[in-house]
Formats: C-alpha cells, sequence, structure tokens
C-alpha cells in the first residue's frame, strides 16, 4: 500500500508540473502573438483573435483547476493520514494503560 501512495504522489507532482508547464508555453505563445507577429504584419481580426482569446482561456482554467486540485487533495490526504495516525497513537495508549492495569493487578493478587 505504501508503494502505491508514494506513486500516487508522483502522479500528483508530475500533474502540477505538467500545468505550470502548460501555462508558461501559453505565456510564450501570447508573446509570439503579441510581440513577434505584430512586428512581422499581422493584422487583427476578430476571425483569428476570439478562438484564439478562447483557447488560451481554456489553457489557464485548466491548468489552474489541475493545480488547485492536485493541492486539494495533497492537503486532504495529509490531514486524513495525520488523523489516523493520531488515532492509532490513541488506541496504543489506551492497550498501553490497560495492559499495565492488568499487569498491576496480577501482581497485586
Amino acid at each position: 500500500m505504501r508503494n502505491i501512495d508514494g506513486i500516487g504522489n508522483w502522479v500528483l507532482i508530475l500533474m502540477a508540473t505538467a500545468s505550470l508547464v502548460s501555462m508558461i508555453a501559453a505565456f510564450q505563445l501570447d508573446i509570439i502573438v503579441h510581440v513577434d507577429l505584430y512586428n512581422y504584419g499581422l493584422q487583427f481580426s476578430d476571425a483569428w483573435a476570439y478562438p484564439y482569446w478562447t483557447a488560451i482561456r481554456l489553457i489557464f482554467a485548466m491548468s489552474w483547476l489541475s493545480l488547485i486540485a492536485t493541492i486539494a487533495f495533497q492537503v486532504y490526504k495529509t490531514r486524513v493520514i495525520r488523523s489516523l495516525a493520531k488515532e492509532n497513537e490513541e488506541e496504543l495508549q489506551v492497550i498501553i494503560s490497560s495492559e499495565s492495569k492488568d499487569s498491576i493487578v496480577e501482581k497485586t493478587s
């Protein structure tokens, strides 16, 4: 189970990294369109601008969604693991205290 948990962490890290790389690539593409191509004579037109803006917004929305989901899942997973560890620790303390009481009763009998 621990190996699957470790693989899950790496998959989440890979997803977050891919999202960041996608956003950086979208920024670079935006710079190419808004700076370089205008220097080569690109003429603004709604025919290409609206699909371009839609695609850029979609890239950023999906990348942010992926990043937020990855972070939220990691936070949730960390909280669950901590609560399970705390419950296990409390159960262990109860077992130890009951065993120590039993051994005291046996010694007095």
